[in-house]
């Protein structure tokens, strides 16, 4: 029984860690999982985060000039072909 509470308290902390939230940047914390992987900047969307190592720190790239970046494609695309998309969509 102590197992499964421990286990429950482990998964609501985490789930409240990956929660997904607007009103900050989404800097990652870079780690071997997404080295090297675009990341959705929520305040910008003339760029996107990039780790480089997994023990650095994430670094904002522009993308050029009348480009923004499209989450869903992981890339920069034209302004007239980009479009919002809410950071934390509901499930």
């Amino acid at each position: 029984m102590k197992f499964v509470i421990c286990l429950t308290i482990l998964a609501c902390l985490g789930a409240s860690t990956l929660a997904c939230n607007p009103h900050e940047n989404n800097k990652p914390t870079c780690s071997a999982s997404n080295v090297n992987e675009p990341i959705r900047n929520f305040w910008d969307p003339t760029g996107y985060w990039i780790c480089e190592s997994a023990d650095g720190n994430a670094e904002m790239v522009h993308c050029p000039e009348a480009q923004l970046f499209d989450s869903e494609q992981g890339d920069c695309v034209w302004w007239d072909e980009w479009e919002w998309v809410d950071p934390c969509p509901e499930d």
